[in-house]
């Protein structure tokens, strides 16, 4: 996706959030339109073999933590794309959401409920750190899951002489349909209600349909 944003628990429309969050002209900046930086962070890196983590001092302790965990994920993700990443994966992790939407990786607003992001130019994975290991293992899934297919679709958009088309000629629904259901397992009782609600009211879109706005693309 163009820039990918995730909410917690399974994430809604914050994909749009870039999009919808133009800046003001300079007459008519109204209060809250910008973006409030009151903290100074001093970032350090962990390496570890795939991926680069930034952290601050507030979240030392998890970010050793978070380098596992995308470890483990790379792993999975990389056996079920069979593809390896062509350059180090960068992860910049944020102590709390409040800190997380001060973030300068990624320009625009973030709202309350972006619980990640997933930005195209390099790659990077940007998220808080949540309020479970569970919620942040499945956010970082899902953010990892947009950098793979950055990456192959870049991939092959070159091999074709620059002339085709990257993750933007991909639907919505494919693109956050996929990183849902590969960070998330194929058994969740929260989808499985939508289905069978959806089904029951006999209002189960047909594939031709996801493409209308009119539907949860992540889900």
């Amino acid at each position: 996706m163009r820039q990918m944003f995730r909410r917690i628990p399974l994430a809604g429309l914050s994909v749009f959030m870039l999009f919808l969050s133009t800046a003001s002209p300079a007459h008519a900046q109204y209060f809250g339109r910008n973006k409030v930086q009151y903290k100074e962070f001093k970032f350090e890196v962990i390496k570890t073999e795939h991926f680069d983590v930034y952290f601050y001092d507030e979240e030392r302790e998890s970010a050793a933590r978070a380098g596992r965990m995308a470890e483990r994920w790379y792993a999975r993700l990389s056996s079920v794309f069979e593809h390896q990443l062509r350059t180090r994966q960068p992860l910049v992790l944020y102590a709390s959401h409040p800190d997380f939407e001060q973030t300068n990786v990624v320009g625009g607003m973030i709202g309350e409920g972006t619980g990640g992001v997933t930005e195209g130019l390099k790659r990077r994975v940007v998220l808080p750190l949540a309020g479970t290991l569970a919620e942040t293992d499945h956010v970082l899934g899902h953010e990892l899951v947009h950098a793979f297919q950055y990456d192959i679709s870049a991939q092959r958009a070159a091999a074709g002489g620059g002339s085709g088309a990257g993750i933007e000629a991909l639907p919505l629904w494919f693109v956050e349909g996929l990183a849902e259901y590969l960070s998330i397992g194929p058994v969740d009782p929260h989808t499985a209600m939508w289905l069978r609600d959806a089904t029951r009211k006999e209002t189960l879109p047909e594939i031709e349909d996801l493409d209308s706005g009119q539907f949860f693309p992540y889900r």
